[in-house]
């Protein structure tokens, strides 16, 4: 019985060193992915800011999931556009777009696990030559004691699908036409001399 009591007493103390590492841990994760896509942003953003054409590119679809059940809701792009989704795999989420720019990218607050947003993606756009370089950032915190120890594991799993979304984004980008060369203006003419008396009444 002595050495029952002592072994209780044992996984009782592990677990409370556990859990004061845990809770002393950084549950804050943020995961930062960029690529080079050879197009301007004004082609880039319809890809983002209308969440329906999220499921061509990311590496959150069907393939991962085959079961997710999707829900759009809001606008169809833009501010105010919503994106619920709900599977065995993918868990549940929503997310939600706050910014949208053609040229200087997109915010989405989403909640992961939850009612309440917990993590926010951001988009920015730098143009680089004839291209433009996407950056992916996401950041958001884990809940409180456990998170902290998976931490590393999120955002090493979230690294590796950003790049797999982003290199899927630049295919679909590139293989677009490229956009029409701006039309010229043309500079104003100069009225002939025989116009211009027949106009002031001069005979």
């Amino acid at each position: 019985m002595k050495l029952l009591g002592r072994v209780a007493l044992g996984l009782v103390g592990l677990i409370l060193v556990a859990l004061i590492i845990g809770a002393l841990l950084p549950r804050r994760w943020h995961v930062e992915q960029s690529i080079l896509i050879k197009a301007p942003p004004e082609q880039i953003h319809p890809f983002l800011e209308d969440l329906r054409r999220w499921v061509d590119w990311s590496a959150w679809n069907k393939e991962l999931d085959p079961k997710v059940v999707w829900t759009w809701e809001g606008p169809d792009r833009g501010v105010g556009a919503r994106w619920a989704w709900s599977g065995p795999v993918m868990g549940k989420g929503r997310m939600e777009v706050v910014k949208s720019d053609a040229s200087v990218g997109l915010t989405v607050d989403e909640a992961i696990e939850s009612e309440e947003v917990n993590a926010q993606g951001r988009f920015l756009y730098t143009r680089e030559g004839d291209g433009t370089k996407v950056t992916w950032i996401d950041e958001g915190a884990l809940p409180p004691v456990i998170g902290g120890y998976f931490r590393g594991m999120i955002e090493s799993m979230l690294a590796e699908n950003f790049s797999k979304g982003l290199t899927k984004l630049k295919g679909l980008v590139e293989a677009l036409p490229p956009p029409p060369p701006p039309t010229p203006v043309a500079e104003d003419a100069e009225p002939d001399a025989g116009t211009s008396a027949a106009d002031s009444g001069s005979p």
